[in-house]
């Protein structure tokens, strides 16, 4: 989603790192210069160290092909094992924001023409938080320690302050489950939140009023262990389930989800992460037990079909997934955290280009594009 209100900050951070000369290089460091290909773009990494987090650049080149660069501190700690979360890092116009699971903070670095900036690091109102959402200057943290979402505002310089009175808990079921929750986005219009707990088959919706949230809204998810999840261009939730390795659709509305598609099979082996191409029309997931990457065809009414169970196999299983901007290669980042790209054809095919090694990491914990 591209964000207007942090479009412009590539170009005055990039300024005002110039002006500062040798004193502004702390904060940032630029992409590995280039050998003739063209760079069309990045990948960005979380590292997850609890030596102090980072975020690892890799340049992204026109064939589609990877080059590691240089790794930016977030300015906090990683948890050094694994987030089981979807959304650590995310970017949003010219901003990455990622979750420090081991302080419990929240950082941004701006993205410029000098590499990355970082701007503020901040608490987020709870305990280890393992995926974060923006929509226009508001931007929500899921705390899975402690069962909350907690809001916090974005300033035009990048900076975030906390938004009081914004810490909402998670449902609870009856039995007392650990939600043991995954992921929180915004739907594309801003009116809705979903977090979704793998502990206890629940997907949370939260009506969104300006700034705040109201009451968390327990759904039943169609499947067991719903983990990640993305939108078709009509706002239809489409989550993977990684209980039965499989994907289920619903339409959000009046605060709540109407199932479309339950659970449709991959026929793979833990689906977990899962990312929707910019136009609507197909998702893939990442199937952590099985080393393969499954796809699926969205209808227009948000049913969904399974084109390929094997679209592509990864090497020592994928933890996370991130489509470029064009929707031309999907990035997969593997155990060791190594990332592995395909090439993503106009019929939702895929075809493996190449695996990269980069910093050493420590456990799922985000993979961004720009």
């Amino acid at each position: 989603m591209r964000n207007p209100f942090v479009r412009s900050l590539s170009p005055l951070l990039a300024v005002a790192a110039a002006a500062t000369g040798s004193a502004g290089i702390a904060n940032a460091q630029a992409p590995t210069p280039t050998t003739g290909a063209q760079v069309v773009g990045h990948v960005y990494e979380a590292t997850n160290s609890p030596a102090g987090n980072a975020i690892q650049i890799f340049d992204r080149l026109r064939d589609g092909q990877l080059r590691p660069g240089s790794a930016v501190a977030t300015g906090g700690l990683g948890l050094g094992a694994s987030l089981a979360s979807q959304n650590a890092l995310v970017r949003e116009g010219g901003l990455l924001f990622v979750v420090n699971a081991g302080d419990d903070t929240i950082s941004t670095l701006a993205i410029t023409r000098r590499g990355l900036v970082k701007r503020d690091v901040e608490p987020t109102g709870g305990d280890r938080p393992v995926s974060v959402t923006v929509h226009g200057s508001t931007v929500y943290v899921l705390n899975q320690g402690s069962g909350t979402i907690s809001g916090l505002r974005l300033g035009p310089d990048g900076h975030l302050s906390a938004l009081p009175r914004s810490t909402r808990q998670l449902s609870k079921t009856a039995g007392g489950a650990d939600a043991a929750a995954a992921q929180v986005s915004f739907t594309p219009n801003g009116r809705h939140l979903l977090v979704t707990h793998k502990g206890d088959q629940t997907i949370d919706t939260f009506a969104v009023h300006g700034r705040y949230t109201g009451p968390a809204v327990p759904n039943r998810s169609a499947g067991s262990t719903p983990y990640g999840f993305g939108f078709d261009r009509r706002g239809h939730a489409i989550v993977s389930e990684a209980g039965p390795s499989a994907v289920s659709s619903y339409a959000v509305r009046f605060g709540g989800l109407r199932t479309i598609s339950p659970s449709v099979s991959d026929t793979q082996a833990a689906a977990c992460w899962l990312v929707t191409t910019r136009d609507g029309r197909y998702a893939f997931t990442v199937n952590a037990a099985s080393s393969t990457i499954s796809s699926y065809r969205i209808g227009t009414d948000g049913r969904l079909s399974l084109l390929a169970a094997v679209a592509a196999r990864t090497t020592g299983g994928g933890t996370d997934a991130a489509l470029s901007p064009d929707n031309t290669t999907l990035q997969v980042r593997l155990g060791n955290g190594d990332i592995a790209s395909d090439a993503v054809s106009h019929n939702g095919s895929l075809t493996p280009l190449q695996d990269t090694s980069g910093t050493a990491t420590s456990g799922t914990a985000g993979l961004a594009t720009d």
